[in-house]
């Protein structure tokens, strides 16, 4: 990746920025209200009526506070900048990606990801926005800066083309809301309330582009993490196994695995699993006698009992698409085994990947 000059206050992460900047206020904090209703403060007399005894009802009790709100995407205006290749946004001034070369026993690298589709949590100050699309992570090395310096050079571009500051801050703000990354990863290893965060957005007519600058602690020097999430839907390669090959696979073997799409956390099938589950049909249906129990397996993400939960759900889901297709429910029995039978080692996202799946045992 090509670097480019960044000063601190006004340098350019990339080739030009030609929208005006845009910031979004804060909302106002909503004022103290005594916690007394009118009535309350009115003189009791001895001849009191009855009414002057009543209860305060819920019109008159003192309005409860609104529950907080995330970041409002459609706040965000659509910009028009002039962008440069992917990532879009560059270096300081002196620093570069880590590699074999420059960093021969950094383990770092495991974390770093330049992939076509992928899934990454951005923190809004109240949320964790999911967002999937194109994704680059790597690790930025360099000396001469601090995380302050990194977050406004980053600030001053986004703004620059028209985007905004989503969030600015420790993680401590993740544990006053009870939250915690899915994909810990370089983020939250050690010590999550002093890790520091800069995240920023920039919306154009064709892309929803997601910056995150991330210093974990303890790294006691000056070098930080660089992500960027080009929102996109998935281009689905995967195609169907046909019914004859399921066919074979559980004749020699009694199961087969497969790869159906849920919604992130859900148990809500995706629209390009509709192939793999018609598939299944017409297994099915030209094997009148064949009986299934459809089994759901997660990775380890998460909690256990959490992950048993949704493997459960999951294969309840098949069951049901299947049986709204015309499928006898006593052929088919859903069984949800959770993290417990993984196919291979979940540390990486790929084995993690492999061992979300799907799988039809023959009974």
């Amino acid at each position: 990746m090509k670097k480019i000059m960044l000063p601190f206050v006004l340098g350019a992460l990339v080739l030009s920025a030609c929208s005006p900047n845009s910031e979004q206020a804060a909302p106002a904090p909503a004022a103290s209200t005594p916690a007394a209703a009118p009535a309350a403060s009115t003189a009791r007399t001895p001849a009191a009526a009855p009414a002057a005894t009543a209860v305060v009802t819920p019109e008159a009790a003192a309005p409860a506070a609104p529950a907080p709100v995330g970041f409002d995407l459609a706040s965000v205006p659509v910009a028009n900048p002039t962008l440069g290749a992917w990532p879009y946004v560059g270096l300081l001034d002196g620093y570069e990606k880590l590699t074999v070369k420059n960093g021969p026993g950094d383990s770092a690298r495991e974390y770093m990801k330049d992939v076509a589709f992928d899934r990454y949590e951005f923190f809004d100050g109240t949320r964790l926005v999911p967002v999937e699309g194109r994704r680059i992570t790597y690790k930025v090395i360099g000396k001469g800066a601090s995380f302050f310096q990194v977050e406004k050079n980053y600030e001053s571009v986004i703004k620059g083309w028209g985007g905004v500051t989503v969030f600015e801050g420790r993680g401590q703000a993740l544990k006053d809301h009870n939250l915690k990354f899915e994909e810990g990863g370089h983020r939250a290893r050690y010590w999550l309330e002093k890790d520091e965060m800069g995240v920023y957005l920039l919306r154009t007519p064709s892309k929803e582009i997601w910056v995150e600058v991330y210093h974990p602690y303890p790294l006691d020097n000056e070098d930080y993490w660089l992500t960027v999430i080009e929102k996109k839907a998935l281009e689905v390669t995967l195609k169907a196994i046909p019914a004859a090959e399921l066919k074979k696979s559980l004749d020699a073997d009694g199961h087969v695995a497969l790869y159906i799409n849920f919604d992130t956390n859900k148990a809500v099938i995706k629209d390009e699993s509709k192939p793999i589950l018609a598939e299944i049909v017409k297994l099915l249906e030209s094997n009148p006698e064949l009986k299934l129990t459809v089994e759901g397996h997660t990775d380890n993400v998460g909690t256990e009992p959490a992950n048993q939960k949704l493997s459960e759900a999951r294969a309840n889901a098949v069951v049901g698409a299947l049986i709204a297709q015309g499928v006898s429910y006593d052929r088919l029995q859903p069984k949800g085994l959770g993290q417990s039978k993984p196919l291979t080692e979940n540390a990486t996202e790929a084995g993690r990947a492999k061992n979300r799946r799907v799988e039809l045992v023959k009974r």
